[in-house]
């Protein structure tokens, strides 16, 4: 069965991707990384599970409140099956896209964004950026190291996060995160110009994810 990212993305997107990596850091020692995930939470098999755990709550309240203990001790199964089937609408439907919101959707992207640039090999001058994409979320993450961050403003980096998340929104993912990639090496270059002993410390590829 085909991924979110297979879905979202052809081959021909990745070449795109790869070019306009090589062709960024043509001008900039700064190094940037594409991962691309299909989720980063198993958002779906939470809201079931929540919605299930309330579902037997609700059948064993309404049995110990149905109950009859005048001849013998009798439960009211029909009470609780309707009351079971209640309390899983309202919690799948309810509670369950409480939980799935776009701001926890977000935090979830980002802290998944941070662990995988902590296992990213540093560069030699800390310039790397990961640029992470979520596709079930529609979210993406940008983080850059400490050498960039010195130097760029902590708010630049909305601007090409808008740009991926707009795109996606318009079903032009590879379309976004181009674009994204030109913005953030014209400050690239600014700050770290790329030098005359540069290597490529980072693969051009976007990286495909679990």
């Amino acid at each position: 069965m085909a991924s979110l990212v297979d879905k979202c993305f052809s081959q021909a997107d990745f070449d795109a991707i790869e070019t306009a990596v090589k062709k960024a850091e043509a001008s900039t020692s700064g190094e940037i990384a594409v991962q691309l995930s299909s989720h980063s939470r198993h958002w779906q098999t939470e809201r079931l599970t929540h919605a299930l755990i309330f579902t037997l709550v609700c059948m064993i309240a309404a049995l110990f409140i149905t109950r009859d203990v005048g001849w013998g001790t009798y439960y009211n199964t029909t009470q609780a099956i309707l009351w079971g089937a209640i309390g899983f609408v309202i919690a799948y439907f309810g509670w369950g896209r409480y939980l799935s919101r776009a701001e926890r959707r977000r935090q979830t992207v980002w802290n998944r964004a941070l662990d995988l640039f902590g296992r990213i090999t540093p560069t030699r001058g800390l310039t790397g950026v990961l640029i992470f994409v979520s596709v079930e979320e529609r979210q993406a993450a940008i983080v850059a190291d400490k050498g960039i961050a010195s130097k760029v403003p902590p708010d630049y980096w909305d601007a090409p996060h808008a740009l991926i998340v707009k795109s996606m929104d318009q079903d032009k993912h590879a379309e976004g995160i181009i674009q994204a990639i030109e913005m953030i090496t014209t400050e690239l270059a600014r700050y770290f110009p790329r030098q005359d002993d540069d290597i490529n410390e980072l693969s051009d590829k976007p990286k495909i994810l679990d």
